[in-house]
C-alpha cells in the first residue's frame, strides 16, 4: 500500500508541473529547504497491567490475581490526522542526494482498554473488578539523515534517525466490594526512540518540490509500578508506543 501511495502521489504532483519543469534533464537538489506536510497516522501500540498481591494486612487472593492477569485482546489503535513542518539541507553528487532533515509533527496516537473481571474468590455476593488502561502521544520530533537517488526532477529516498515524543500512560483499578479497593496511576515521560521510512519527491519548479512519504516511529516503553492505598494489590503498567505516518507535503528550496 505504501509503494502504491508514493507512486500515486508522485503522479499527481507531476500533473501540477509546468511543461518547462517536466522537460528538465537535470535538477539540482542541493540547498536548504523548508516545508509542510499532512496526512494520516495510525498507531501500533500496546498496553498491559500485571497484578500482584500488595503488602497490606489483607492482600488480594491469589485466585483473583490469576483472573485479573488472564490474557485479553487489545483494542484497535487510533487512526487520525497528522500534520507538521520540516526543514533540512540536501547535497547532490551525480545522481545521489545526501541530506539531513528535521521535522515536528502533531498526531493522535494511542490505545485505551477497559476490562471487567468476575473475581472467583467470593461467589456470593459476586465481586467484579475493572482495570482501565490508556497509552497515548500527540507529537513527534525527528532528526534524520536521508539518502536519495535523483533522475531529472524525480527523487526517491530512504531515511532513518532519531525520534522523540512525550508518552502518557494511565491506569486504574476499582472493585465493588463493600469496602471498595480503588487506585489510579498517571505518568508522562519524554521518550527517545527511532524513526525510519521511504519517500519520493518531484521538483515542480526551480524552488518548489512535492513529496510523499511513509515514516515509522518507535518510542519504546513506559513502565511504572503503583499500589492501592491499603496495600490490597500492586500493579505494574507498561505501554509501548509506535506509529505509522503516511503524508504528503511541499518544500521550498532556498
Amino acid at each position: 500500500m505504501t509503494l502504491k501511495f508514493l507512486l500515486t502521489a508522485a503522479g499527481c504532483a507531476s500533473l501540477l508541473a509546468p511543461a518547462s519543469a517536466m522537460a528538465q534533464d537535470f535538477y539540482d537538489w542541493t540547498g536548504f529547504y523548508i516545508g509542510g506536510n499532512l496526512g494520516a497516522s495510525w498507531g501500533d501500540t500496546s498496553i498491559k497491567t500485571k497484578v500482584e498481591p500488595g503488602n497490606g494486612t489483607t492482600p488480594i487472593d491469589p485466585r483473583d490475581v490469576a483472573a485479573l492477569n488472564a490474557a485479553t485482546s487489545d483494542d484497535d489503535n487510533d487512526t487520525g490526522f497528522t500534520g507538521g513542518i520540516q526543514g533540512g539541507y540536501n547535497y547532490q553528487s551525480g545522481n545521489w542526494v545526501f541530506g539531513l532533515e528535521t521535522d515536528v509533527g502533531w498526531m493522535d496516537i494511542g490505545q485505551s482498554r477497559s476490562n471487567t473481571y468476575a473475581l472467583p474468590s467470593i461467589l456470593n455476593p459476586p465481586i467484579a473488578a475493572t482495570i482501565s488502561q490508556e497509552v497515548s502521544t500527540d507529537w513527534v520530533w525527528t532528526l534524520r539523515p536521508r539518502i536519495g537517488y535523483a533522475s531529472g526532477p524525480y527523487m526517491i529516498y530512504g531515511t532513518a534517525g532519531l525520534a522523540v515524543s512525550k508518552v502518557q500512560v494511565k491506569a486504574s483499578y476499582a472493585d465493588n466490594r463493600t469496602i471498595a479497593n480503588n487506585a489510579s496511576f498517571s505518568d508522562k515521560d519524554t521518550k527517545t526512540g527511532w524513526a525510519a521510512g521511504l519517500g519520493g519527491a518531484y521538483a515542480v519548479s526551480d524552488n518548489m518540490s512535492a513529496r510523499a512519504e511513509w515514516l515509522y516511529t518507535d518510542f519504546g516503553d513506559v513502565r511504572a509500578s503503583w499500589v492501592t492505598p491499603n496495600g490490597y494489590a500492586a500493579f505494574t503498567t507498561e505501554g509501548d508506543t509506535r506509529a505509522n505516518l503516511l503524508r504528503i507535503g511541499l518544500d521550498y528550496k532556498f
